[in-house]
């Protein structure tokens, strides 16, 4: 249930319950006065009726001597000298006024009274159909005053998961009225997000910036290498020299995809075509030996850019080949590849949250920046597949890349 039929919910309720109770409350004050009433009543009837016995000996108004239906408490209290009222119970429910006279006999009066009269009864109805009407009008109220307080809790929730996805946050939610508590805190969220969304740009600016500087001395620094005398010397500022190149080319590729201006060139291809082809490029190229390509069924027809599928699974391949143990083995079924090895799989912070940039894992398992896998799960984005890192039945890290099909074309009329 939402904040808005909570909130409808809780206001029903204690309206209902403060309606139950003011109808019980003036249910009770009318028995109370009705009882009054009709003790006073009996009251001055007895005086009247004692009064015509002391001056003419007569019982009169309904008057009794000594009745044997008086109750006993009554009975009691006038034998000890006190007139008083009554009201018995049970089957025959009356009320009684009695006092004692000369001789001491006792004179008492009575009439009936019911347990609920008609004035009793309509007056039971009108409260509880005006607390009925009361209970379902604040229902209205309640659920409308939520609607809005939720509709503002829901712009607030709506900027924060345009800033987790990448994007700014919409500029008409700031302008929202309101001085209550909610406004402030919508306006707050805002203004946050603003703020985070600026950050987060300029982090993307300062990468590219970052990457673009390197690019050049990094060319002239592999240059540069050729020119020196000795041998191992040139391999080795050779190798630190294409190590950097390789990072440069990584961030460049990173700062594009977070700034969201990559596009995928869909085109029409054979699936298990491309991979074996992958495979068959990748292999001897960042250590990538020992791959087995599986197809399950018959080859299927995908929508994607080849150049972006390589990409991934070039990546995905190399992780395994440096992190996990061979053989790495390749399944092809329907539209989805699942990337295989025999090592001690991924750790479990990266399953549960995701490659993380420049964070690699425990260094026995290798070397590396940390930007291959966060590559492959951005071009995973821009071609609209999923990509999913688990664990292998039997062990071994599992990686499952799965792929669009392509739509079916359309009859021409």
């Amino acid at each position: 249930m939402g904040i808005r039929g909570r909130i409808a919910l809780a206001i029903s309720f204690v309206t209902a319950l403060a309606v139950v109770v003011l109808g019980l409350s003036v249910h009770h004050i009318s028995a109370v006065e009705r009882a009054g009433q009709a003790q006073s009543y009996q009251d001055s009837l007895l005086s009247s009726a004692l009064q015509v016995y002391q001056r003419d000996s007569l019982l009169a108004l309904g008057a009794q001597l000594d009745d044997s239906t008086l109750p006993p408490v009554l009975m009691e209290a006038v034998r000890e000298g006190r007139s008083g009222t009554y009201i018995s119970g049970g089957g025959d429910p009356r009320v009684w006024a009695a006092t004692e006279v000369d001789g001491g006999k006792v004179l008492s009066v009575s009439a009936p009274y019911p347990d609920r009269d008609p004035l009793q009864r309509a007056l039971d109805k009108a409260l509880v159909v005006a607390g009925a009407a009361t209970v379902a009008l604040m229902a209205v109220v309640a659920w409308f005053v939520a609607q809005s307080l939720s509709r503002r809790l829901r712009h607030s929730a709506a900027a924060a998961r345009r800033i987790a996805a990448g994007e700014p946050p919409d500029p008409e939610a700031l302008a929202a009225g309101g001085r209550d508590e909610v406004a402030e805190l919508g306006r707050s969220v805002h203004h946050m997000a603003t703020s985070l969304a600026a950050r987060v740009e300029a982090e993307r600016e300062f990468t590219a910036d970052v990457a673009h500087e390197l690019r050049t001395p990094v060319a002239g620094l592999v240059a540069s290498a050729e020119l020196l005398p000795h041998p191992r010397a040139v391999e080795m500022v050779r190798e630190r020299a294409q190590t950097m190149r390789v990072l440069v080319e990584d961030l460049l590729e990173v700062s594009r995809l977070d700034a969201g201006r990559e596009r995928a060139q869909l085109d029409e291809v054979e699936l298990p075509s491309l991979v074996r082809g992958i495979v068959k490029r990748a292999q001897g190229q960042r250590g990538v030996d020992e791959v087995s390509v599986e197809v399950v069924g018959e080859g299927r027809i995908v929508a994607t850019d080849a150049r972006r599928v390589e990409r991934i699974l070039v990546n995905v391949l190399g992780n395994a080949a440096k992190h996990g143990k061979p053989p790495i083995e390749v399944l092809v079924e329907g539209t989805r590849i699942t990337v295989r090895d025999h090592g001690d799989g991924y750790p479990p912070e990266l399953v549960d949250q995701g490659p993380r940039r420049f964070r690699t894992a425990a260094p026995e398992r290798g070397t590396g920046h940390g930007l291959g896998l966060t590559i492959a799960v951005g071009q995973a984005v821009v071609l609209g597949a999923r990509l999913e890192f688990g664990s292998a039945e039997g062990g071994g890290a599992q990686v499952v890349l799965d792929l669009p099909e392509a739509e079916p074309p359309t009859a021409e009329v």
